[in-house]
């Protein structure tokens, strides 16, 4: 989930919005540096295995605690088994991410971010404004904050979602990475399902420690969904550390 999270926003914060480059262009110039940066991180993803802290928490629709859940576990976004639990620990009725095995859609077709941030017309779909410089994971990064632009065409699902969020983006200037972001869903959203509903949505991701391939970092996710049947609010606190080459998975005895 927190890979899935990172690319959609990745796509959203960095590409390069025509008004930025109207009114700076070197902003135009670091925010589409970032987004090349972005998507060569992308391609770079099913060749690494990185380690998640993660604790999981929920309530039910009346705001009592359901129960926790916390483990460590090896991620391999796109294997056939993306999960090995290091550890694990559940309490009451909430469950992690599954570690069966996971075969990939071949059928699924492969868009790059400057493809996806071109059909759904990120640049012109989206207020953005650079709000000043703030010091993160080491390094100067420029704050752009975003917010939808009124009555946009809405062809699919990912349109309809886009045009329900904001947020800001901090993107490191020296390395055109984004190192930080926040994000929060303005009014509820009707999912693929007819009856569900995401009501309430906050993303906040920020670098701690930069390496090689990322580095440490933290993501914390917070939503509510809603049915006819059940309601829930869940809160995912993950720190990512240990990004490496992904080692071979030995065949079973």
């Amino acid at each position: 989930m927190a890979t899935l999270v990172i690319a959609l926003l990745l796509v959203l914060l960095l590409n390069p919005p025509a008004q930025a480059q109207t009114t700076d262009p070197e902003i135009g110039r670091i925010l589409e540096r970032a987004l090349e940066n972005a998507e060569q991180f992308r391609k770079q993803l099913p060749k690494v295995q990185y380690e998640a802290r993660m604790r999981v928490t929920e309530w039910n629709g009346r705001g009592r605690l359901r129960g926790t859940a916390k483990a460590t576990a090896i991620m391999r976004p796109g294997d056939v088994r993306p999960v090995t639990f290091l550890s694990r620990e559940v309490q009451g009725k909430v469950r992690l991410p599954d570690d069966k095995e996971n075969r990939p859609d071949e059928n699924e077709k492969d868009v790059t971010l400057q493809e996806f941030a071109r059909e759904h017309q990120i640049a012109e779909r989206f207020f953005f404004e650079v709000t000043g410089t703030e010091t993160i994971a080491g390094g100067p990064a420029r704050r752009v904050s975003f917010r939808p632009r009124p009555n946009q065409p809405e062809k699919n699902t990912a349109d309809r979602f886009l045009d329900t969020i904001s947020g800001t983006a901090w993107v490191n200037e020296e390395k055109n990475k984004l190192v930080k972001f926040e994000l929060r869903l303005l009014r509820p959203f009707q999912l693929f399902w007819i009856f569900a509903v995401l009501k309430e949505l906050s993303i906040q991701y920020e670098l701690i420690e930069p390496a090689e391939i990322l580095g440490r970092s933290r993501l914390k996710v917070l939503f509510t969904l809603t049915t006819p049947i059940y309601s829930m609010r869940q809160l995912h606190e993950v720190e990512l550390d240990n990004f490496r080459p992904r080692q071979p998975q030995r065949a079973a005895l």
